[in-house]
């Protein structure tokens, strides 16, 4: 069949552990060390400047490697494929030193010239970039040039200075890819790349769109080979579906499950919950370039007229925290200190009167609400949280026509600035305010082609503020910069934030080693299953 850029993508017949998995799979995966891994959707592609999908983003992190990472358990940047970092005193120049003797899936050398195709792939536009849309682009803006000193040496120079530079160089985008893969491939990399990650895409063929997506075990990965044989990403779209697949044994980690099902595969034997605090934030966006939403009042009347603790209570099963931010209180640099909007169905009224009476707006209003098909960790029912929304608005006068559409095309229908109002949230993989405030509202990143920036928000001191806090290098006066820039997007409410969730996952309890980390990556290199012997002992 053909995938959605036109590719030939094979198709054959479903591996016989997987036909077997609805009948008792799990002792068949134990024996061949097969883990199962129950999402809620589809990747599309897996190419890591080309997309910032959450479910591809799932699979590439087990592919590629960066220069840096965090450590397997906390958010403390450690050596990867770079074993050592230093830079000038005006942090412009930028020198790596590269791990030797690490080989890319396709059997070739990891080296600098690797490195500076990657980057330039990432940063330059028209360098091999095999695909439009480079939603991370912008975060790599600040780097003028990338040279290989030697075979195991790269240089950055950038032309400014950025507090963000190393930990951007974390993020999935980062990833390493195999320039020689990439020029055999063509555009047949974006659904078969190759990095030097501790597992593989070892052919075309082991993804089948909608059905599986299989990773093998790369035997020469320069951590050492992952205890797991093979992992098997598989589409669930619906949540009921994967509650039962994990209650049966049929799949060994399930996702974005809604949070009372959580409770109760809790209590299940066979399985547990691991819970993280999420770095995340779930929010209603309101595109300002729209008619009545151009206006501040209309604005700050739907922020008054939604209940946030009610959302929780319908939409959440109660797990979750009302949002006054769109940073999260677990990333530094939060504005703590700002007291939300109350939720007052009055003072909103009162706000449409004065929009209708000063500036011109026409009563009653009529908006467009899209919502996501499937679940995400920062909005485990989106159908109920649209619903919800609506009938707040409702009685304030302003009508809503929900359009829920499948999670890709809701994305990009966001992305091209076509709602007027929008359910959608962000989870960062690195631990900055800048993951939050530029991407999501810098008028950088308003772009039909990837921006996310999808209120459309434009604020010229906004801007200064997160631009130059992206400059500076001592974090307390970043930190100034960025709860000023916080107090004017709050008063601007261009979105509105609505909850931080919980990221919680249920595994079946012989999958050891999985820990889920506080940027929610699922990273499966430690993973394995506990041997029976073990088991028996423990009992």
């Amino acid at each position: 069949m053909l995938n959605r850029f036109g590719l030939m993508v094979s198709l054959v017949l479903l591996t016989p552990f997987l036909s077997g998995c609805c009948c008792g799979g799990l002792e068949s995966a134990h024996q061949q060390s097969t883990l199962i891994y129950g999402r809620g959707g589809e990747a599309e592609l897996l190419d890591p400047i080309h997309t910032d999908n959450g479910e591809a983003v799932k699979v590439m992190v087990n592919i590629f490697d960066t220069l840096v990472t965090y450590n397997a358990r906390t958010m403390q940047l450690v050596p990867s494929l770079a074993t050592q970092w230093s830079h000038s005193d005006d942090q412009l120049i930028w020198t790596f030193k590269l791990r030797e003797g690490v080989l890319f899936h396709d059997g070739t050398q990891f080296d600098a010239d690797a490195v500076v195709f990657s980057f330039r792939r990432l940063t330059e536009k028209d360098f091999h970039w095999i695909n439009s849309q480079v939603p991370m682009e912008p975060n790599y803006d600040a780097i003028e040039s990338i040279t290989a000193i030697d075979s195991h040496t790269v240089e950055f120079k950038l032309s400014r200075p950025s507090a963000v530079f190393l930990e951007n160089l974390a993020m999935y985008s980062a990833g390493i890819v195999s320039p020689t893969a990439h020029q055999d491939r063509g555009k047949k990399f974006l659904i078969w790349p190759c990095g030097t990650g501790p597992f593989m895409l070892a052919r075309q063929a082991d993804w089948i769109l909608d059905q599986e997506l299989v990773l093998t075990a790369f035997d020469d990965h320069w951590r050492g080979r992952p205890a797991i044989d093979r992992l098997i990403f598989v589409p669930v779209s619906e949540s009921s579906k994967r509650v039962e697949q994990i209650r049966r044994g049929e799949i060994h980690i399930a996702d974005n499950l809604p949070p009372d099902e959580i409770n109760r595969l809790a209590d299940v034997p066979g399985c547990t919950v691991q819970m993280q605090r999420g770095q995340n934030v779930a929010y209603l966006t309101m595109q300002a370039e729209h008619k009545p939403l151009d206006n501040v009042k209309v604005r700050r009347a739907i922020a008054h007229a939604i209940d946030k603790q009610g959302l929780i209570r319908v939409a959440y099963s109660g797990s979750g925290r009302p949002a006054t931010n769109i940073v999260p209180p677990t990333i530094w640099g939060a504005a703590g200190d700002i007291v939300d909007r109350d939720y007052n169905i009055e003072k909103a009224k009162d706000l449409l009167k004065q929009a209708e009476a000063e500036d011109g707006v026409e009563l009653p209003i009529t908006l467009s609400l899209y919502v996501m098909q499937r679940e995400r960790p920062y909005m485990p029912q989106p159908r109920q949280t649209a619903k919800y929304i609506k009938d707040q608005l409702q009685q304030i006068g302003i009508n809503v026509t929900i359009d829920q559409k499948e999670n890709s095309q809701h994305f990009q229908r966001l992305s091209a600035g076509k709602h007027d109002l929008g359910l959608i949230g962000w989870s960062s993989d690195i631990n900055d305010p800048d993951n939050f405030l530029y991407n999501l509202m810098h008028s950088d990143n308003i772009n039909s082609l990837g921006g996310n920036n999808l209120s459309r928000y434009r604020n010229d001191e906004f801007d200064k503020l997160v631009f130059a806090a992206k400059g500076e290098l001592d974090r307390e006066k970043r930190k100034q910069m960025y709860l000023q820039a916080q107090r004017i997007m709050f008063d601007d409410v261009p979105t509105l934030p609505l909850v931080h969730t919980d990221v919680r996952v249920v595994l079946r309890d012989n999958v050891k080693g999985y820990k889920v980390h506080p940027t929610s990556m699922v990273r499966l290199r430690l993973a394995y299953f506990e041997k029976e012997e073990e088991s028996a002992n423990d009992e």
